[in-house]
């Protein structure tokens, strides 16, 4: 029972490994030996569509997903069970969709795969069903732990009778969809996406994951217009994780916890306290000038908040700084992550655009400078108010000894953009350098990293892996919709109607975005409007990298914003404060980041500038 209850880690961290083998040996065979793998690519995306779908497993049993639960959190006991109740039923339905849908393509896929020695693309598809299957007994077993626990009135029961009777119907009944025609019964007409998207709110705001609220909006919206293409379209469930860009994501993640546990965090820090902590504000210098050095190796906000933020806010409380400013630094510094080089947010956003992914690591890093500026100069303005007093400047000696210290883990973000810039290998392959490079120091330099913490770390790096594939899965079978229903246009029919020049645009999306973020995780958020703002931005001949950067900066401000920002929750947990405390905290610093979006909207060619000087 164990060994089935660890399935998805076992399997997942196993593949993982296998993965990041493939993909090593690429890029030694390629730059080594001159004798590209022609067969390397293909394979690794193979196996990444499995990893992903694994990680969606565990999420599952977890119950992990992404959603936003402020408003179900104002509500009663009884009417939260029933909410609760209501959304493990809407997953429920999810689930045996994807094993209906999965099964449909798997049966109808017959094309080879000529870099795999001809295999048919059934091995592809085949994860969907397979995975799903496991998911669904996820899902029982979650139930089994909510009944217990009395957070849903259904139990674990109700939907393993429910699943046996819809399976059957689905696959002994041909024609059962046409039970599900909404248009037999009423008619919506134009109509139909309007109420696909009110309904896409009202459950999504009542705690639907927000991976599962986009797959059941497309299935309605599909029912009440045109289920018979409702297969073709969901070939796109699987074919969405088949791309090598997004295998960058994983390992990113990945690199971010290799620095957690193997020490390598700690040397950074140490290293900006010996140069940064004897100035006014010192420590909360430290802070921001650990976090632009973890940025350039993580490339995750949450990453460095929850890897550095521990250290980060034990260290500023020893010096004599108040919890609220503590958690407040921790958290502002944190969005540096997505805008230096690497950057994950920027790998999904090239992926949505279809934009030079090296372009927007190279165009993020003047404005994670700027911010880096901006929020020291607030540092030592709050600082110096409150009086803060200065750690003992280091000596040459204790400086000189901090730098040998870090100086193997500082290499890595110059290793990533030296790689890309020079040729040497893609910003996918630059995701593997770092976290091989973080492996070799982690085990053989500073020798805190064993073989275990290895195959966990990798575990730990599939199962968040799978909220962005489910995200990545069902925006794509979302965006179906969109297309179809030419949703990006209408809305910038609104927009050309109100605004008068792209800087009007700019700011009417920035606003958007400003007040989404306040609700919205920034990474639902980056799925969810960036398909209908990049047509937007083209209509207008608005540069996508410099889009891309301003959006990214945005969100950010996002995660930063209650209710829903999500960088408060997780220095609160690690700082063991509360969220308050946070919130008041960042309040100033939200002043110069706000300064730094206004100005790099105005004047994009802060971001340009590098990206076409060095890459035109």
């Amino acid at each position: 029972m164990k060994f089935f209850n660890k399935l998805e880690e076992w399997i997942g961290g196993a593949l993982f490994l296998v993965i990041f083998g493939i993909l090593v040996a690429q890029i030694l065979f390629r730059q080594a030996f001159q004798s590209p793998l022609i067969w390397s690519e293909e394979l690794a995306k193979l196996l990444f569509v499995y990893v992903g779908m694994l990680g969606i497993s565990v999420a599952i049993r977890k119950q992990e997903h992404v959603y936003i639960d402020f408003l179900t959190n104002l509500m009663p006991a009884s009417i939260k069970k029933v909410t609760n109740s209501f959304v493990q039923l809407v997953i429920f339905l999810g689930i045996i969709f994807f094993i209906h849908f999965g099964i449909k393509t798997f049966l109808g896929a017959d094309f080879p795969i000529d870099a795999l020695g001809g295999i048919s693309e059934k091995w592809i598809y085949a994860s969907l069903p397979i995975i799903s299957i496991l998911m669904l007994v996820r899902f029982f077993q979650a139930q089994a732990d909510n009944f217990k626990e009395d957070k849903s009135y259904l139990p674990a029961t109700f939907f393993i009778v429910s699943a046996v009777i819809l399976l059957g119907i689905l696959f002994t009944f041909p024609e059962w969809y046409k039970v599900l025609r909404i248009t037999e019964y009423v008619k919506f007409g134009s109509n139909s996406v309007y109420v696909a998207l009110i309904f896409w709110l009202v459950i999504m705001f009542l705690g639907v994951p927000v991976g599962w609220s986009l797959f059941i909006t497309t299935l309605l919206y599909f029912s009440m217009t045109r289920w018979n293409v409702v297969n073709a379209a969901a070939e796109k469930l699987t074919m969405s994780l088949d791309s090598f860009s997004l295998l960058a994501v994983p390992f990113y993640i990945l690199t971010g916890i290799l620095m957690n546990t193997s020490g390598i965090t700690e040397r950074i820090f140490n290293f900006a306290k010996a140069l940064l902590g004897h100035y006014t504000g010192g420590m909360g210098h430290v802070n921001i000038g650990a976090s632009l050095l973890f940025s350039g190796m993580s490339g995750s906000a949450l990453a460095d908040a929850g890897g550095l933020g521990q250290l980060e806010i034990k260290a500023m409380r020893d010096a004599g700084y108040d919890d609220d400013i503590c958690g407040g630094i921790t958290a502002a510094s944190c969005i540096i992550g997505p805008l230096v080089p690497p950057s994950i947010a920027m790998i999904i956003y090239g992926v949505i655009a279809n934009e030079s992914i090296a372009k927007l690591f190279v165009a993020g890093f003047v404005p994670g400078i700027l911010v880096t500026i901006a929020l020291m100069i607030m540092n030592y303005y709050v600082s110096k108010k409150r009086g803060y007093p200065r750690t003992p400047k280091a000596t040459r000696e204790e400086l000189c000894t901090s730098f040998k210290k870090a100086f193997w883990a500082i290499l890595t973000p110059l290793l990533i953009i030296g790689g890309i810039f020079s040729g040497l290998f893609s910003p996918t392959e630059s995701a593997v350098v770092a976290a091989t490079y973080s492996v070799i120091i982690g085990k053989f330099v500073y020798k805190e990293l064993t073989m275990k913490m290895l195959f966990n770390s990798c575990v730990e790096a599939m199962a968040i892996t799978g909220v962005v594939a489910l995200m990545i899965m069902t925006v794509t079978f979302f965006g179906d919709m969109i297309a179809r229903e030419q949703v990006a246009m209408r809305i910038a029919d609104i927009f050309v109607a109100v605004a008068d020049s792209p800087l009007m645009v700019l700011v009417m999306i920035n606003a958007l975005l400003l007040f989404l973020g306040m609700f919205i995780d920034a990474l639902a958020l980056q799925f969810l409007v960036l398909p209908m703002l990049i047509p937007i931005a083209m209509q207008f001949n608005i540069d996508l990298v410099f889009f891309g950067v301003m959006t990214t900066l945005n969100m950010m401000i996002g995660i930063l914003t209650p209710p829903m920002g999500m960088a408060l929750f997780v220095v609160a947990r690690v700082g063991n404060m509360s969220v308050s405390t946070v919130t008041k905290g960042v309040l100033p610093f939200l002043i110069p980041i706000f300064l730094t979006l206004v100005l790099i909207t105005i004047f994009p060619q802060i971001i340009t500038f590098v990206p076409n000087l060095l890459m035109s």
